[in-house]
């Protein structure tokens, strides 16, 4: 009987002493998704990829343009709590999925998508300035330059359903800032 206890309290203490060990870190368990980096795209897609990178860049731009159209109204509206709520929505939308669509350096000198990209970074700086964040804004027309130097004739749509060259565009919203 006393075996039994002493037993019983020495796994309840092996217990505790490992149940006290899962919640002493505050950091994610990151041995169970691997230590590998993630695989960056280095080279431009193709193919399927490429058309599915194609559609996805094409939604996110007819995306922000619902934001910029909503920013809008409600500035007019002067709802500033819908204003606020529309602009951490459309912050976390511009985080979590534009810039993924953004990040590669490919797609600015890719024939296929290149345009689409220009689009897609004019939308988010038009979206970034009615949030009233012209610094972020600023960046982006920045990298917006630094990506399409010399090519300033190209033809984008900027606002959307609108053609002009980038460098006009480019002009409109760096006179926003």
């Amino acid at each position: 009987m006393r075996m039994a206890k002493i037993t019983g309290r020495w796994i309840a203490g092996a217990l505790l002493l490992s149940l006290a060990g899962c919640l002493g870190s505050s950091e994610p368990e990151t041995h169970w998704l691997g230590t590998a980096p993630a695989v960056e795209e280095t080279a431009p897609l193709a193919g399927a990829a490429l058309e599915q990178r194609k559609d996805q860049m094409v939604r996110a731009q007819r995306d922000l343009s619902h934001f910029q159209t909503t920013l809008e109204s409600l500035y007019y509206r002067d709802d500033r709590d819908g204003l606020n709520r529309m602009a951490r929505f459309a912050d976390n939308y511009l985080t979590t999925n534009v810039d993924q669509l953004l990040d590669h350096e490919w797609q600015s000198r890719h024939p296929e998508v290149a345009v689409l990209d220009a689009n897609l970074r004019l939308a988010k700086a038009d979206v970034l300035l009615r949030m009233n964040q012209k610094d972020r804004a600023g960046k982006v027309l920045d990298e917006i330059e630094r990506r399409f130097q010399r090519r300033d004739d190209m033809l984008i749509e900027h606002p959307l359903g609108t053609q002009r060259k980038l460098g006009e565009a480019l002009k409109l919203l760096r006179d926003r800032t």
